[in-house]
């Protein structure tokens, strides 16, 4: 498909390199306050750890020294989830940002992955609406998946 193409070739600033020009041109701002024990990138993949863990939907392999996670919906709970992904659209005017996982050359059509870079709190809000949209998901899929959804079945 074409999308799953042009979504393979999309490119990304490098942060960690952002933060270093700076200091590397004489100026103040050091990569320290991003990269030590605890900093920014510590407590970005830790939001995104954090949620995962509290959502319905969602399950991950723990990432450990890269800046991105790839995070899998899970198909006992959305099994439709592998056909339809997330949609523009699909729910209302929400949307969120994310690389469906077909386009980092796997054959996982259930996952997507998301980038650590961000602060903590925007990523508390995309996980906030990823939510929304799998809640809206559960919700097209029927009553039943609605209530394996919440926990219930």
């Amino acid at each position: 498909m074409v999308s799953e193409l042009l979504s393979s070739l999309r490119l990304c600033s490098n942060v960690a390199g952002q933060w270093a020009v700076q200091t590397a041109l004489g100026g103040y701002q050091s990569i320290k306050e991003l990269t030590r024990p605890g900093g920014r990138l510590h407590e970005s993949r830790q939001t995104i750890i954090d949620s995962v863990a509290r959502s319905k939907y969602l399950q991950l392999s723990r990432p450990m020294g890269a800046l991105y996670a790839f995070v899998q919906v899970r198909e006992d709970v959305l099994p439709e989830f592998r056909r339809s992904g997330f949609r523009p659209g699909s729910a209302g005017k929400q949307t969120c940002p994310g690389g469906p996982g077909v386009s980092f050359n796997t054959p996982y059509k259930n996952c997507f992955r998301i980038t650590n870079l961000p602060e903590s709190q925007v990523l508390g809000t995309v996980f906030a609406r990823i939510e929304e949209l799998l809640d809206s998901h559960a919700a097209a899929a029927g009553p039943v998946l609605q209530v394996v959804a919440a926990g219930k079945g």
